[in-house]
């Protein structure tokens, strides 16, 4: 039987948005358990005591949902295809593909600034209200405040860490770079939060530890992925990893006529084509062993050139990982290169340190990924 995502509360932008069920005992949790200790102070009565706790639950689920919504309003609106909203007892989690890098930093800064944005609606009711039946809004305004600011820590699953890589990457132009930077990050603070929770006693506190270790299990549990991508990335094996892709090449000359490189072409490689450009030897074009296959023989007196295609502008290296190759393929660097005509059509050059050691096709990494993707039931 296939996994229903959760209840289906609406749409936006014919994305649907769902609400699983783990939502409900949080916020009953919140109202009953933290109603239960505002109700013992002596300034509220227990009907404020619950009355506040209940507005915070509320506002709480209020300021996520909009924080969900902020991430696809600013996606779509740079041209993102939103997949769905689910709000789950973690918080939320808005499914968006083909984005650039920087529309991937406004989307993942959008949702805490939104928290930001209802914190300060919470202080105008509770700045205009000042009353025990409002109190609610002045801890909304804490509430909203931390998870806002706890999103824009620099770690995974965390917005703050999408954020930075995708910052990382627009200033190093490596996916593979920037998600490993994150990743050790992510285990500095881990560390620095256990410290922090062992050194000054608040561990001590029977609420204050509930929640510390809450916030250590969930971003301990989102760096467990990371941790995966980056073994993923030295494996040689990896269906993904160039290694496994690369097919070989060999280097003629741009001007050198088509019959005479066929002469000593071995049937099977692509032809790197190489360019004189400012005194130094350039790889812009390459031609594919089954283009010269088919017109060596009707276009023996052309150029290679005549029959060449661009190379993707990037070039892999040898030791280039599932990160780099399905970001070329689809991720942000794939945003770098002009749109091609037919997106399987794309070849890279493969360097290594004595210049090019083979290429990359589209074609292999769209088979190389539907081959470890499972289908869809």
């Amino acid at each position: 039987m296939r996994k229903t995502p959760g209840l289906m509360i609406g749409r936006f932008a014919g994305a649907p948005i769902y609400l699983q069920r783990s939502w409900f005992p949080l916020m009953g949790l919140i109202i009953a358990g933290y109603g239960m200790r505002l109700a013992s102070w002596q300034s509220l009565s227990t009907f404020q005591g619950y009355l506040a706790a209940a507005v915070v639950a509320i506002t709480l689920a209020l300021g996520v949902l909009l924080h969900e919504l902020a991430h696809a309003t600013v996606g779509r609106a740079r041209k993102a295809r939103v997949s769905s909203i689910t709000l789950n007892m973690w918080g939320g989690q808005t499914l968006l593909h083909t984005m650039s890098a920087s529309t991937a930093l406004w989307v993942a800064l959008a949702g805490p600034l939104m928290n930001f944005v209802v914190a300060l609606a919470c202080q105008i009711i509770w700045a205009l209200t000042g009353t025990a039946e409002f109190y609610g809004f002045h801890l909304a305004v804490q509430v909203n405040l931390a998870i806002g600011l706890f999103n824009l820590l620099p770690t995974f699953p965390l917005d703050g860490g999408y954020a930075v890589e995708a910052l990382i990457f627009l200033v190093v132009r490596s996916r593979s770079t920037a998600h490993a930077l994150v990743t050790y990050t992510g285990f500095l603070l881990l560390a620095l939060l256990i410290g922090f929770l062992l050194m000054t006693g608040f561990w001590q506190s029977p609420i204050t530890l509930i929640v510390g270790a809450l916030l250590i299990v969930y971003i301990g549990a989102g760096l467990l992925p990371a941790v995966q991508k980056l073994g993923m990335n030295s494996d040689t094996g990896h269906p993904l990893h160039v290694q496994q892709l690369i097919g070989p090449a060999s280097c003629e000359f741009d001007s050198e006529l088509i019959g005479l490189a066929a002469q000593g072409w071995d049937g099977r490689s692509d032809i790197v084509l190489i360019s004189q450009g400012q005194g130094k030897p350039e790889f812009r074009a390459v031609v594919p062993a089954s283009t010269l296959r088919a017109s060596y023989q009707s276009l023996a007196y052309q150029p290679l050139a005549a029959i060449a295609q661009p190379l993707q502008r990037r070039h892999l290296t040898l030791s280039s990982g599932p990160t780099d190759i399905i970001d070329e393929y689809q991720g942000f660097a794939s945003y770098t290169e002009p749109p091609a005509e037919n997106a399987l059509d794309r070849i890279w050059l493969v360097t290594g340190t004595a210049g090019p050691a083979g290429t990359v096709t589209a074609q292999d990494i769209a088979g190389a990924l539907s081959s470890i993707t499972p289908p869809s039931p």
